[in-house]
C-alpha cells in the first residue's frame, strides 16, 4: 500500500544513495547552503527515504530556489553556472514537473493515488533525477 513505510533496509539503501548525491568527491559533509535550504534539504532526505516521491520533485526545486535566491541576494555564484541553474534544460524540467504537481494546469488531476501506486517506477527515476539536479546545481552555484 502506498501509504506504509518502507522497510528498515530500503529506507537505510535510499539514505546512502541520498547522502552520496550530495556529499561531492565522497565528502563526509553535504555541500554548504543557507540555513533554509538546509532545512528542506533535509525534508526532501526524509520524503526521499519514505518513498514520497511528488514531495521530493517539489522540495527539491524548492531547495534549488531558495539557494538561488540566497547567493543572487549575496551577489555570489558565477553568472554562468546561475543561469544554467535557471534556464538549463534539465532545471526547466525539474521545475516544469514542480510547477505541474503545484499549479495544475490540465483538466485532470496533476497526479492521483492511484498513479502514485501504478507508475512509482517512473515517479521513483523522475524523483532520482530530481535529486541528482539539485546536487549538481548545489555543487555549482
Amino acid at each position: 500500500m502506498i501509504l506504509d513505510p518502507p522497510n528498515a533496509r530500503l529506507w537505510a539503501e535510499r539514505l546512502t544513495w541520498f547522502d552520496r548525491c550530495l556529499r561531492p568527491d565522497g565528502q563526509r559533509r553535504p555541500v554548504p547552503v543557507g540555513a533554509q535550504s538546509e532545512a528542506l534539504l533535509h525534508e526532501c532526505r526524509l520524503a526521499f527515504a519514505s518513498g514520497g516521491w511528488v514531495t521530493v520533485v517539489i522540495l527539491a526545486q524548492a531547495v534549488i530556489d531558495s539557494e538561488l535566491a540566497e547567493r543572487l541576494a549575496d551577489e555570489l555564484g558565477d553568472g554562468v553556472v546561475l543561469n544554467e541553474v535557471r534556464f538549463g534544460r534539465d532545471f526547466v524540467w525539474l521545475r516544469g514537473r514542480r510547477n505541474g504537481y503545484l499549479h495544475n494546469d490540465g483538466p485532470g488531476p496533476a497526479i492521483t493515488a492511484h498513479e502514485l501506486e501504478l507508475d512509482a517506477p517512473r515517479l521513483e527515476r523522475e524523483a532520482r533525477t530530481a535529486v541528482e539536479l539539485l546536487a549538481k546545481a548545489l555543487s555549482e552555484i
